[in-house]
């Protein structure tokens, strides 16, 4: 895939989030090993480890492209996930990537914002 393609979907996908990073943002928290790109064809997968109290989990903060590429990459974050000592994976988005999420994945809870600003 094009360089100039990835960038237009990670792009697309940082606005649906909400827009609480910028291109430029996550650009450097990659370069600074904060987040981790995962890429598959015309796919990518963009993870943040975090650490709570009790556990230490794999965030996904951004996917975008192809859902077969996309699920082709599972089996490389979970390994990933495994060696960076993490309990779990977590995964944030929109309603629709419930009809899609593949087997072992559990609707845990739902989230829901409201703009203040």
């Amino acid at each position: 895939m094009s360089k100039d393609k990835i960038v237009r979907k990670i792009k697309k996908a940082l606005k649906k989030g909400g827009d609480t990073h910028t291109f430029d943002d996550m650009v450097k928290l990659l370069t600074e090993g904060r987040l981790q790109m995962f890429e598959n064809g015309e796919s990518v997968c963009v993870t943040e480890i975090l650490s709570a109290p009790q556990k230490r989990y794999l965030s996904i903060f951004l996917a975008a492209g192809n859902m077969d590429e996309l699920k082709e990459l599972q089996p490389r974050i979970v390994q990933f996930a495994r060696e960076n000592g993490c309990n779990f994976i977590q995964a944030c988005g929109r309603m629709g990537w419930e009809k899609v999420a593949t087997d072992g994945w559990k609707k845990r809870w739902v989230v829901h914002t409201l703009d203040v600003a």
